[in-house]
């Protein structure tokens, strides 16, 4: 019979472990990463959401026209909105007010997005670093393993040793176990990359994809165990 020369060698565990370890590695990584780009969207569009409140309002402002003030009244714009809009809204005209109103809703919206992302993005890199910390205790258990199971062998090398002496424990079962519960998780990546796929040509002040995209995000962080 002719050997097939270009068969591919099976992998061994080791290499098996090792390059699970580095799935996992770079699935908690990209979710942390992703995780640091939500926060720093919630940031950015909370400043243009200020913004969009201090232009609209700027004479109602001590030196509103002026950059360094704007930027000082910026800081707590947002939180004061529907006061400052109340208190306001007759001196700077109903057109303004509603496109101002729409805008920073169209923004709202975009952070209560993004911190739902953030929510997933929390779970997700909690599974994953968990997911990552049994891996270790799998290893440390089979170097654990690998110590009795070198006696055993040479045990069963010597006269008058049963052939049905007891195997050691495999790890295989467990590392199986393992690998579907990161499969599972990292599933929820993947629909979110769908997701994000789906609604990315929605425009900001379309709050029903906005909520809708929300809602999604908000069920599957509740699915996460």
């Amino acid at each position: 019979m002719a050997l097939n020369f270009f068969k591919k060698a099976e992998k061994t565990d080791e290499q098996i472990q090792s390059e699970f370890a580095k799935k996992i590695d770079t699935a908690l990584m990209n979710a942390q990463a992703d995780k640091r780009k939500a926060q720093t969207e919630i940031e950015r569009i909370r400043s243009w959401a200020a913004e969009a409140i201090v232009e609209t309002y700027a004479s109602i402002f001590p030196n509103g026209h002026l950059t360094y003030y704007r930027e000082k009244y910026k800081n707590d714009a947002l939180t004061k909105y529907e006061q400052i809009k109340m208190e306001n809204a007759e001196k700077v005209g109903a057109d303004k007010v509603e496109k101002c109103d729409t805008i920073v809703k169209g923004y709202l919206s975009q952070i209560k997005l993004r911190e739902s992302k953030l929510m997933l993005y929390d779970k997700m890199v909690t599974k994953y670093q968990a997911t990552k910390n049994k891996l270790k205790e799998l290893e440390k258990k089979k170097i654990e393993q690998n110590k009795v199971t070198k006696h055993e062998d040479r045990l069963k090398q010597l006269d008058g040793v049963e052939k049905d002496f007891v195997e050691a424990m495999t790890d295989t079962a467990e590392m199986e176990e393992l690998e579907k519960e990161f499969e599972l998780k990292a599933e929820y990546a993947n629909q979110l990359a769908i997701l994000n796929e789906k609604y990315s040509d929605n425009k900001a002040e379309d709050f029903t994809s906005v909520q809708a995209f929300t809602d999604e995000i908000d069920k599957m962080t509740k699915e996460i165990e």
